[in-house]
Order: C-alpha cells, then structure tokens, then sequence
C-alpha cells in the first residue's frame, strides 16, 4: 500500500514508524530537524511544505491509497487534504485542533471531500466524558454500531468484586469477561477465576447491561466532578455533562475565559482562581468530588492538579497528557486515568487501514480488540476449536443477534456472527486471511 504523510511530528512519526515495515511510505516534513529524523526509518522522506503541489506530486500522490495530513497546521491540513484528493489520492484523513472546523470529534464523508476529519481535542473530550459515565472505567470501546460495548475497569480496593469467583458475580446473562490485566499479562477469565485489587478487567455486553454491573466492579457512582481548565477540552466536557445530573464545576485561571464560560452554562458552576493553590482548592471543597479531570494546557500543571485534588480526597483523576511519553509516568505517579489525544488520531488511521472484514480496532494494554463478521461460507457451521487462529489470539466474545455469548471450543460458528478477537498487532494480518 502507497501512503503518504504529511507532518513528521509526534503522530506522523509513530505512523511512519508503525506503516514503514509493511507499507510504501512517503513522508513530507518542512522541519530540518524533524526531516533529518526520518533517516532513522525506512520511509521516503520529502522536505517541503504539504500544502505546495509540486512537493505532493514528488511523493506520488497521485498513486497514493491513503494520505493522512497530520502537520501541526490545521491550514496546512486542509488545504494539502483537498489538494492530494484532486490529485487522485483514495482515502485521505486529515487531523484538525481548532473545533470550529468541525461539530464533533470524528466526522465521515466530509462534503469537503475528506474521507475522514479528526479533532483530538473534541475526541479527548468524548472519552473522558463516557469515563466518568461509569466509574472505574479505563476505556469504552463501542462495537457492532454502538449496539454492544467494551468496557475496561480497574478494580480499586472498595470494589464489590474483590476476592470473589466470576461465577459468583451473578452477573447478567449477557454480560461477558472477555479477559483480566494482571501484573502485565492477560488472564484467561473462568468461572472460578476470582477477581484482585488492580486488575484490569475487561466486560463486553449491551449498553443497558453494562450500566447494570457499574456497582460490582467500580467504586460508588459519581455525584460530584469537577474540571480544571476551560478551554476547548474542559468546556466541552462540561457541555456534555451539562445533560446529566451530575453535580459539575468548571474552574479556570483566566478572567476573559471565566466570564465568556459563565454566559455558556446554565447548571455548570464556573469558578475563577489558582488550581495549583492549595487553600484555593480546599475553599472550593475539591476534596469532596468523585472525579477530576485536569485539562489546562500544560501536562505538568494537570499532574499537579490531579495529586493534589487526589492528597485532599479526591476518589479519582483523569488528566489530559499532550506528550505520550509521559502517559505512563502520569499513571505511575497516581493519576488514575491519563489521555493523549494523539492516540486518537492514530487508532483512526489504523482502523481505516484494515481491510473492510474488520469492522472495529482499538488497543488495551498494548493488545489489538478486533471485530470481525463471519460472511464466508466455509467457516459457518465450524466449531471454534477448528479454526486455525493465530496462537496469541483469544476469542473475547460472539455477539449473535445482538447478544453476548460465552466463546467455547465447542461453540459453532454462524453467518452474521460478529467475533471479539484480542491478538498482537501482526496477528491482524493472519486474522484478516481467516475472514476473507
């Protein structure tokens, strides 16, 4: 596959670096330094600006199947989109960071003639909204058109769960244990498989079930949030909470932004002062929320929001982290949720570059989620104990008409089945073959 990037920042660099070992890529980059690093990789490198004609014609963009316009220029972006799809490129995806752009985070079929627009700030946004849905929660992943969820949480110490066997839950029929994170490695869920503080436990089911074992595994449902920095991720974040019956408060350092916020929100409590000043947040009883979430523009200012909203009794913090090499040390360090908005980005080019068999991707813990739909005659009717998966791939769970079943060797395979696969990222490729 010929694609071509635009932008060799810190998400074109990761893609040229993940696409490199298996596709033809070509990446433009203005930066001497930037452009030097790409000696690194084994990609063809241009230097010049995306957005001139010439520069994309020298990266064959007329033969490109996807380009993806990731420059740090929003202009640049959508002005290079327009240019490589006029060109002849198939598919192009461009990333854009100002909202006004677009109206939510991921935009399809853009009449502009994008294939795919992506704002990670909206997209951040989103996510950490449907976290604080369901406490706990470290990730939601939406599969079968939002008819069945995935939801990864973490087992906190005052989690129903704790000590007790699977089997033992009474969880709803169609709820489902697709598999357990412990100390770095996926374990095999059975009935008699009991549940630690720490695990990361990964739950598929409808929606409605979902919402149903929200006490088993999470801590108490949340009442109170409360949001550092309203800029586009906190204010968009408040505007979706504005829905529910949450008890939501907005705090921000800066006056111009706090009035203009005030004429937005009607149940939002917006709050002007210091969030690194310690009495200031004790006089706000930050203390008191179930979760905050740190979304100022600097990464080190919402690690210090969120330890010290966590040291006044804060149940759990969720902090937005620009540099993606800080994410771990975010989450070391006590932060119980950090998000990139980078991964966004990423997982959606990803996604795009699988072939149409599959219908969803999304990482955890380093480990691929894919769903595929089971459309060949040849498998229908085959038991899962006789199909030739890859060796780390494990069968999470089959939702046939719109129900969650239990994966056994023993279970028969049926047309229309749609099968949860988590596996490594080169056993995509083998499963891809399976379902051709």
């Amino acid at each position: 596959m010929h694609i071509v990037i635009a932008g060799a920042g810190e998400v074109g660099y990761s893609l040229a670096f993940t696409l490199a070992t298996s596709h033809d890529v070509y990446v433009i980059e203005k930066d001497i330094s930037r452009f030097e690093e790409l000696s690194k990789l084994d990609v063809k490198a241009i230097l010049g600006n995306a957005a001139n004609t010439r520069i994309l014609q020298e990266a064959k963009v007329d033969e490109a199947d996807i380009f993806l316009a990731v420059t740090g220029n929003d202009e640049v972006n959508l002005l290079s989109g327009i240019a490589a799809k006029n060109l002849g490129a198939k598919r192009v995806i461009v990333r854009v960071e100002n909202p006004e752009y677009v109206d939510k985070p991921i935009v399809k079929d853009h009449p502009m003639g994008y294939d795919v627009i992506i704002c990670p700030q909206l997209a951040l946004a989103n996510e950490a909204a449907r976290l604080i849905g369901i406490p706990g929660a470290i990730e939601i992943i939406t599969f079968s058109g939002g008819k069945v969820e995935m939801v990864e949480i973490q087992i906190s110490k005052n989690s129903f769960a704790v000590g007790r066997r699977i089997k033992d839950l009474n969880l709803p029929p169609n709820v489902v244990i697709t598999s357990i994170y412990r100390g770095g490695e996926i374990v095999i869920p059975r009935g008699d498989t009991n549940i630690d503080i720490g695990d990361r436990v990964a739950i598929v089911g409808k929606p409605e079930d979902i919402e149903r074992v929200k006490g088993i595994f999470g801590p108490p449902l949340v009442k109170k949030v409360t949001i550092f920095g309203g800029g586009t991720i906190g204010s968009y974040i408040a505007r979706i909470l504005e829905k529910s019956r949450l008890n939501v408060k907005l705090i921000d350092s800066r006056k111009e932004r706090c009035e203009n916020l005030f004429s937005i929100f009607k149940r939002t409590k917006v709050v002007c002062g210091d969030a690194t000043n310690i009495e200031f947040l004790i006089e706000e009883e930050v203390g008191d929320s179930d979760i905050v979430v740190a979304t100022t523009e600097s990464d080190e200012r919402n690690l210090l929001i969120s330890l010290l909203s966590k040291s006044l009794g804060a149940k759990m913090a969720i902090a937005k982290v620009e540099k993606q090499e800080y994410v771990k040390l975010f989450e070391t360090v006590g932060v119980d949720i950090a998000l990139n908005p980078r991964k966004v980005t990423y997982m959606e080019v990803m996604k795009l570059l699988r072939r149409m068999r599959i219908e969803t991707l999304a990482e955890i813990e380093g480990t691929a989620v894919v769903e595929v739909i089971v459309k060949n005659e040849r498998l229908a009717g085959k038991f899962l104990k006789d199909v030739d998966f890859p060796k780390d791939a494990i069968i999470g769970a089959i939702v046939r008409d719109n129900e969650c079943l239990i994966p056994r060797g023993e279970t028969k395979l049926m047309l229309d089945d749609r099968l949860l696969i988590f596996t490594t990222w080169s056993g995509i490729e083998e499963i891809e073959k399976i379902f051709e």
